[in-house]
């Protein structure tokens, strides 16, 4: 059995694991080292400041309105459906009438008759109520934000609307 083997494998794997803590530690220095630098630059902090001013900022917008009417719609009906019905009704019933060529006489009485007065009742005015929706479009002035004005004279606008005296965050330069 041959140890010089095992001890030289696990010599090895003993350098290996030393070598990924150093490459740990150094990863690790690094980020402490350039994340402390943040807090030492000149940038921007967060401060208290009092409210010395506010003024409301406006636009304008569109709003659309339905509104609703009624309305009476009136077709004239020129009764040709009529006409072909009574036609057809007056011919059947006329055809029932008559002998030899009077039976054909009759027939096409009938179906004149028959055809005036399909027509006559068909024709005429026929109005049926409708709705009509129609929009009516007008302007509004609302309020957008707010521009505030701080102790120091710093201005900054919002969608908050802040009063007068209020004590609010405002993010300033170190210099």
């Amino acid at each position: 059995m041959d140890v010089s083997c095992d001890s030289d494998a696990s010599s090895q794997t003993a350098m290996k694991r030393e070598e990924r803590m150093k490459a740990i530690t150094m990863l690790l220095a690094a980020i402490v080292l350039f994340s402390s630098t943040n807090v030492c630059a000149d940038g921007p902090s967060m401060n208290m400041a009092t409210v010395t001013n506010v003024r409301e900022v406006f636009r304008i917008i569109t709003i659309r309105e339905p509104t609703t009417s009624r309305e009476e719609i009136c077709e004239e009906s020129s009764g040709i459906g009529g006409a072909i019905l009574g036609g057809v009704a007056g011919g059947l019933i006329g055809n029932q009438f008559g002998r030899g060529s009077g039976n054909a006489a009759m027939t096409a009485l009938g179906a004149v008759a028959g055809a005036a007065t399909g027509q006559s009742m068909a024709r005429g005015t026929k109005c049926y109520p409708r709705d009509r929706v129609s929009y009516i479009e007008r302007e509004q002035e609302v309020i957008d934000g707010y521009i505030v004005t701080v102790e120091s004279g710093e201005e900054f606008r919002t969608k908050t609307r802040y009063h007068v005296g209020d004590r609010v965050r405002i993010r300033s330069t170190i210099e």
